[in-house]
């Protein structure tokens, strides 16, 4: 019986000093929208792969006599959880070659750069993927894509405090990042900039920018779709100033209503629109869109005990000591719980409270809903005390990624 191609399949690190076949690969899968020459600009000239934070030692390619035929790309970056950094792996450009689809290469394929990940010492990975597929890998729902929009006469008629700049930022802007950081510093699933070297991820059509006494910027807004269908993707510094700029430019240009996306719940400009009137979307989905997969429990576990012991003493139960099991299907890494301080253990006798779960756990981590929620409706069991415990450490975080970090 001859060997399917998925057993002759072997794999490797794309290799860096010879890209032209990954770019080649990748841009035939990839064509539809822009074309292959397009697409393997982007690539390259538009710094997607090429000089960005792809990792090439943790993506894999899988090759037959030789020739690539499937991808699965790696960006490594880190990630918050609450005021916790966490090494994530985002995913990008998964492509089969035509002439090798539904033959379970990409299956082996990403088997294969899980593994990688977790050697190169990674704690989770994220990716945005297509429905009915990469469960089978582990990845579970990570948060749901939300939108907020307000019609442009309900924003303030003030005008902005100071001169506003035009901005459409093409390159790297550090002073931006820098104040992007401060503002997003606590909020779940952003990307800690710098993450593209060249330019944002995602182009935006039109930006403001204000400057503070110092001379630095003090808050900008950066909208994409403009003035067809506006949408805000990105903001940073404060809210009312925010709606302002909006509310100027939108009444300049006669637009009669605004999206907001990847807006922090908890912030101020939530907290503002929920004041008034706005429109609020929320998009569940079971598999597909924003997904997260546990690479490594125990150091993830590590790398979010300050903010847990955080989160424990601010719910008045500092007091409260002992030692907590979280297990997974590929592991286990056990709590210990003294004087509102937590730390990570390797997980040894019988533990009296304890987490167990599937996959799901990760959402558990992560906030990605009401976590008694999260618990009934994926079967998590919790034995002891720890039912108690999971609105106190794992309280739901409504965690967004901003668009310029996509990968």
């Amino acid at each position: 019986m001859p060997a399917k191609p998925a057993d002759m399949l072997t794999f490797a690190p794309p290799d860096r000093r010879r890209p032209a076949q990954l770019y080649d690969l990748i841009a035939k899968v990839f064509s539809g929208g822009r074309g292959y020459f397009g697409f393997r600009d982007y690539l390259t000239k538009g710094g997607y792969i090429q000089d960005s934070h792809y990792d090439w030692s943790a993506s894999r390619v899988g090759c037959l006599d030789g020739e690539p035929v499937t991808h699965v790309g790696v960006w490594d970056y880190r990630m918050r959880i609450g005021a916790a950094r966490v090494r994530s792996g985002g995913i990008g450009v998964v492509a089969t070659h035509g002439d090798f689809r539904k033959q379970g290469l990409m299956a082996r394929t990403m088997d294969t750069t899980v593994q990688a990940m977790r050697q190169a010492g990674y704690d989770v990975s994220v990716l945005f993927g297509i429905s009915d597929f990469y469960y089978r890998f582990g990845y579970t729902r990570a948060w749901n894509a939300t939108s907020w929009t307000v019609k442009v006469e309900d924003l303030p008629k003030d005008p902005p405090i100071g001169p506003v700049r035009h901005m459409v930022p093409r390159r790297r802007r550090p002073d931006l990042e820098a104040l992007y950081n401060r503002h997003y510093a606590a909020v779940t699933g952003t990307a800690v900039r710098p993450t593209y070297a060249r330019r944002p991820r995602q182009a935006t059509d039109r930006g403001w920018l204000w400057l503070g006494a110092n001379g630095r910027p003090a808050g900008y807004v950066a909208v994409r779709n403009w003035p067809e269908a506006p949408e805000v993707v990105e903001h940073a510094g404060q809210a009312q100033q925010v709606l302002r700029v909006l509310g100027r430019q939108g009444r300049r240009y006669r637009v009669k209503e605004l999206k907001f996306v990847g807006l922090p719940w908890d912030g101020e400009l939530a907290g503002r629109l929920r004041k008034g009137n706005v429109r609020l979307a929320v998009e569940y989905a079971r598999c597909g869109g924003a997904m997260i997969r546990v690479i490594n429990l125990a150091s993830t576990l590590a790398k979010i005990s300050g903010e847990l012991s955080r989160r424990l003493r601010a719910s008045g139960q500092k007091g409260w000591t002992g030692r907590l099991r979280v297990q997974m299907p590929h592991e286990a890494a056990d709590l210990i719980c003294r004087q509102g301080r937590i730390g990570t253990v390797s997980p040894s006798g019988k533990a009296d409270h304890a987490i167990r779960g599937g996959w799901e756990v990760a959402q558990l981590l992560i906030g990605a809903g009401e976590p008694l929620e999260i618990a009934d409706s994926h079967g998590i069991v919790t034995t002891g005390q720890a039912r108690r415990l999971l609105p106190l450490l794992f309280a739901d975080q409504h965690p967004v990624m901003c668009r310029w970090d996509l990968f």
